[in-house]
């Protein structure tokens, strides 16, 4: 086993450097205090396996420099030679630029190159550029820390990553074609961008770890556009592949408001009788920069109205909006015990709610569909709420009585369906997002179902690591550390537990539990949706 070096940085995160909480205004401490961030660890050496490219991609003719928009041909002189873009395209990498810019970039690039290496997929190449005039001298002061680290490599592991970092000498704005027309015509700095599978430009967004304090920009960060470029890719391989009806209630709408209502047109109750699997695909996209993409991590979800008022309605998914990020996020978020509400079929009426209705507009292109698909699981009939969230405080326990509920008689699955994420934060202990809580759940005195949170509050790179799955990288605020039940970012996803066991015909009890550490709630607010499911 070959020796790594460590590096262990703790930081405390200022109360003023933060962002406002997800549908919250009390006061907030956005990351946990004395937050030991990510050390390498010999564990964490793998073999480098370079990339196989079974079915490249044909290259584009270019359309442009924005975000989305397809890259053209470039060509840049690196301290191995010249590199084009065209020559090198293959549909299977992705490309990222790193950018230096004194003031902006120290704290990046003297950051430990390992983290990058350790940190990123095999298929992406990282360009290292400056807007110095003499981007020759910085770049190879980092190609020197990058030789020095790959004395922890084998010599074919070294070389494979030779192969995929490219140390720039053309100062930026001098790199001719459409990487060099993205930097010259973007305001400011960039301090990254990226090139994905589709050979789309994507801002990347933020290298910052942690916000607050000394702890911002770090090398590692730039891995996470890759992984995600790798998660949008297989999104949409995924969704080709895939037999299911697609019902559209958003579409290529350019919004501005947080909130609204939209009607789906369903097929008929005997189509809608054959589904036994439901997804909501949610695609946001903003096309601005970051102060124009002003959304904080706020809770965003859909619910289905029940009546003609929507008084009544059920939340279906929910999902955090990522800290001012620029770009697509997109989610396919199963849905499934909810098909009992819309077994009717016909017009039916969905609840939009992307943030608070306050909040400052902020114009995003929008795609939302339901999927509809059989795939032989159990098929949800009825659906009955049993409680909602609240103020997690003393009075939480008397919020939720217990819950009397009875199943129709062709049920043949039971479920209890939980969302359940903590937002909100006291003065003393910062709870209930950075906070250990549980919730218990017991139906009839049965067997108990637990949901808690005791691997997740305030790692690190929790949420950055769920790249992979979905979490939206490269955010402009603390997205990285892992909250309670939740990412900025990311779906809530609903946990379901099988009852079916514990009910009888007749009347059911339903007893519900929270608790912080062990005792009494404390403070913060519990956002929560449980729900009785009935499957045929």
């Amino acid at each position: 086993m070959r020796w790594l070096a460590c590096w262990v940085l703790v930081v405390a995160c200022g109360d003023d450097a933060v962002p406002p909480d997800a549908g919250t205004d009390a006061p907030v401490v956005d990351a946990p205090r004395d937050v030991a961030l990510d050390v390498a660890t010999p564990d964490a050496v793998d073999a480098f396996v370079p990339p196989l490219c079974a079915d490249p991609a044909a290259f584009q003719a270019g359309t442009g420099f924005e975000y989305g928009e397809v890259a053209g041909d470039f060509t840049v002189e690196t301290l191995s030679g010249t590199w084009r873009f065209s020559e090198q395209f293959s549909g299977c990498e992705s490309y990222v630029f790193v950018n230096y810019a004194p003031g902006v970039g120290d704290a990046v690039w003297n950051s430990p190159p390992v983290r990058l290496l350790e940190s990123s997929p095999p298929n992406v190449q990282y360009f290292f550029t400056s807007y110095e005039d003499d981007a020759r001298s910085r770049v190879e002061q980092l190609r020197d820390a990058f030789e020095e680290t790959f004395e922890l490599y084998s010599p074919e592991e070294a070389d494979a990553w030779r192969e995929r970092l490219h140390f720039v000498v053309t100062p930026l704005l001098e790199i001719e074609g459409s990487a060099g027309e993205r930097a010259r015509n973007q305001p400011g700095i960039a301090e990254a961008f990226g090139i994905d599978r589709d050979q789309r430009f994507d801002p990347v967004g933020s290298l910052a770890q942690i916000t607050g304090g000394a702890f911002m920009g770090r090398l590692q960060m730039a891995a996470y556009a890759a992984h995600y470029y790798n998660y949008e890719h297989a999104l949409q391989q995924r969704l080709a592949a895939e037999d299911a009806t697609v019902v559209p209630f958003i579409e290529n709408e350019t919004l501005t408001e947080r909130v609204f209502f939209r009607d789906v047109e369903l097929p008929d109750a005997a189509t809608m009788a054959a589904f036994d699997h439901l997804d909501v695909d949610v695609e946001v996209i903003c096309r601005g920069r970051p102060p124009e993409c002003s959304e904080w991590d706020r809770i965003a979800y859909i619910e289905v109205c029940l009546d003609d008022t929507c008084d009544a309605r059920h939340e279906i998914v929910r999902w955090i909006t990522p800290y001012a990020r620029p770009g697509q996020r997109r989610w396919i978020m199963d849905a499934s015990p909810f098909l009992g509400d819309l077994r009717a079929g016909g017009t039916q009426r969905l609840r939009v709610t992307m943030g608070p209705e306050w909040e400052a507009a902020t114009e995003r292109d929008v795609n939302m569909s339901l999927r509809l698909s059989t795939r032989g699981e159990p098929a949800s009939i009825d659906v009955q709420r049993a409680y909602r969230g609240g103020a997690f405080d003393a009075s939480y326990a008397d919020a939720h009585p217990p819950f009397t509920f009875s199943v129709p008689a062709e049920a043949a699955r039971v479920e209890l369906v939980v969302i359940v994420s903590g937002h909100g934060q006291t003065e003393t202990d910062n709870c209930a997002e950075w906070c250990e809580h549980e919730h218990r759940f017991e139906i009839n005195a049965g067997a108990s179902h637990e949901i808690a949170f005791p691997d997740e509050i305030g790692r690190p790179l929790g949420c950055a690591d769920l790249v992979v799955e979905g979490v939206v990288p490269g955010q402009y605020g603390n997205w990285a550390p892992r909250r309670a039940g939740w990412c900025p970012g990311y779906p809530v996803a609903a946990r379901r537990f099988d009852v079916t066991d514990d009910v009888t015909p007749g009347d059911n009890e339903l007893v519900y539990d929270a608790r912080f550490e062990g005792g009494a709630p404390r403070g913060g607010n519990i956002e929560l949706s449980v729900y009785v499911v009935s499957y045929r």
